[in-house]
């Protein structure tokens, strides 16, 4: 079943920190198409849930990223998204979803999914098998939840203007 995503007006997009890795650590060729157009059709969500997985696993040995290029990474990313306003009293406890809101078998990528509630965001943008897994109950509470393949599609090339 092909995702159908508004395009009169930028995308608003949450995208998971496997996603944001390959597009600012791994520079893998099909998320860098969002460094191009992010300014012009795209506005990045984050939250601080985000935040503090992000620069958890920017930390591990296995991707060798020392000090300076971690608060690199994180400066940039902060710089690139927006941190829409979530519901009061929000937290990584209390997520404030609605009762059979779809639950991720990773507790970690439940976040993901609230934040994509809550902002009203266009769509979450994964690779991870458990979230997609949700893709069907999730668009029931007006989630989309779509690969980066699936995203690139609606973007249209930008034109560099004159």
């Amino acid at each position: 079943m092909t995702q159908t995503l508004p395009a009169a007006h930028a995308l608003k997009l949450v995208l998971d920190t496997n996603v944001v890795l390959d597009w600012l650590v791994f520079s893998v060729p099909s998320v860098q198409a969002l460094s191009e157009r992010q300014a012009i059709q795209v506005t990045l969500l984050t939250h601080e849930p985000a935040l503090i997985e992000l620069q958890r696993v920017l930390n591990y040995p296995a991707f060798k990223l020392d000090h300076s290029r971690q608060q690199a990474i994180m400066a940039r990313y902060r710089l690139l998204t927006t941190q829409p306003t979530l519901p009061d009293e929000f937290s990584l406890q209390n997520q404030q979803l609605p009762t059979d809101f779809p639950i991720c078998k990773d507790p970690d990528d439940q976040h993901f999914l609230a934040l994509a509630f809550h902002a009203h965001a266009d769509a979450l943008v994964t690779k991870d098998k458990a979230l997609l897994a949700l893709r069907k109950r999730a668009r029931k509470f007006g989630v989309a939840i779509i690969r980066v393949e699936q995203l690139l599609p609606l973007l249209s090339p930008v034109t560099p203007s004159l």
